[in-house]
């Protein structure tokens, strides 16, 4: 039996398998192809395909495709995930090794392989090294992966990024860093965060995919495994995956390990939505507890009013609706798109995913007989200074009590039907 063709958990490495990005592709390619040979920043969600996307650059024929030749361009792929106790010394013996299995020039490698054995790499000689390969005619590009790593690290000093900034000014240097914010909100130190280092990216924002792109990884991961899916097998898959490669993948291939296992229907879909939710658990846990409590605030009343409009089909949730109730959504919608938590089509916005979406009702929803005392809910109200509060109490004392402050804020606004919707979970019929 063919293996199964979504898969999950390990970057896309397999250039045909991957889809997509072509936009963001072009801003970084074009940007290397310019006569400044510009670098360039790329953000996004854990999760949203960075890996991929610098490890597809990084395939010489991919990167050939696109006209960075083997003969005009170094790319040297580098990750830093989990690299706490990295030091600068290390990071250059780490950047010259991997340009000296990179490089065809027998001489070439033998001379970056000796500078990395060096006891201290000097900044003086990386500027001759990096002249010395321009007059060859090459030009290096670093595919830096997890660059957190190295920015919210205290080893790094200004002098670092200071003569990394300069290396790749004046010399034949690109960096592509990928990070899970953008550049200077990841630094250990305000001297950092104020570094010129940081001004010479544009910056690329990994999204989740379009609907295009979707329905291009359902269809062509569907041939691969000999299966056409339905319409309500793709839907769910959409609505599951949001958009998100990782979470795609994950949605596509429990259906296809249902159907291999002969289920259909509604057996099909409990299989797959039950699987979903075990394995997407700790990563909704972990974009969750990334969001502060104004982007909780705004995310749990976009469920309201997405519970909302069960009942009213015609209501927007527009911006300005999301405003109407809480005044600091537009700053948080604007960072939770970013994010790629929330998505926006024909102006209507929603959570990323309808399993995000239950998700976070059942994390709000305190558990059978853990529930808070009436006692203690009205003494909570009584604090409040917005007497509004008072006619959410019921929802409350069915709340996780670190959540008060999130729910209250948004219930006092919505009806008590609205309330008990989200309170206790019950947004499956929203799927």
């Amino acid at each position: 039996m063919m293996n199964n063709p979504f898969t999950f958990g390990n970057p896309i490495r397999d250039p045909a398998r991957f889809i997509g990005r072509t936009e963001d592709i072009r801003q970084i390619t074009n940007r290397l192809l310019s006569s400044a040979r510009e670098s360039t920043s790329v953000v996004g969600e854990r999760r949203i395909g960075k890996t991929s996307l610098l490890k597809y650059l990084n395939n010489p024929e991919v990167a050939e495709s696109f006209g960075l030749s083997r003969d005009d361009f170094c790319l040297v792929y580098i990750d830093f995930q989990g690299l706490n106790d990295i030091t600068p010394q290390r990071f250059w013996q780490r950047v010259l090794r991997l340009m000296a299995r990179t490089m065809d020039n027998p001489d070439r490698k033998q001379q970056f392989k000796d500078l990395s054995r060096e006891e201290y790499i000097d900044f003086f000689d990386l500027e001759d090294l990096f002249d010395e390969i321009g007059d060859d005619g090459t030009h290096v590009v670093l595919l830096l992966d997890e660059f957190e790593y190295v920015t919210q690290n205290p080893n790094f000093d200004s002098d670092f990024f200071g003569g990394l900034r300069s290396l790749a000014i004046h010399y034949n240097l690109s960096l592509v860093p990928a990070t899970r914010r953008e550049l200077v909100e990841l630094c250990h130190s305000e001297e950092i965060k104020g570094s010129p280092f940081f001004n010479i990216f544009a910056t690329v924002i990994l999204k989740p995919f379009t609907e295009e792109e979707t329905d291009e990884l359902i269809t062509q991961y569907g041939q691969a495994a000999g299966i056409s899916f339905s319409e309500d097998e793709r839907e769910f898959a959409k609505k599951s995956g949001g958009g998100y490669p990782f979470f795609m993948q994950m949605a596509g291939h429990y259906l296809v390990e249902g159907k291999r296992n002969g289920l259909q229907g509604k057996e099909l879909f409990d299989f797959a939505r039950m699987e979903f939710a075990q394995q997407a658990e700790p990563h909704f846990s972990y974009i969750w507890a990334h969001a502060s409590e104004s982007e909780k605030i705004t995310l749990v009343t976009i469920l309201a009013l997405q519970a909302e409009k069960m009942k009213k089909p015609k209501l927007d949730i527009s911006v300005e609706k999301i405003s109407e109730i809480y005044p600091r959504a537009p700053r948080d919608i604007n960072s939770l798109t970013k994010r790629g938590s929330i998505v926006a089509y024909d102006k209507q916005i929603s959570l990323f995913s309808s399993s995000y979406d239950d998700w976070i009702a059942l994390e709000l929803t305190a558990a059978p007989g853990e529930e808070e005392s009436e006692a203690s809910v009205d003494a909570w109200v009584r604090e409040q200074k917005d007497g509004k509060v008072r006619q959410s109490k019921g929802a409350l004392s069915r709340t996780k009590k670190k959540y008060w402050p999130v729910v209250g804020q948004v219930f006092k606004e919505f009806s008590a039907e609205v309330i008990g919707n989200i309170a206790v979970g019950m947004l499956t019929n929203m799927m």
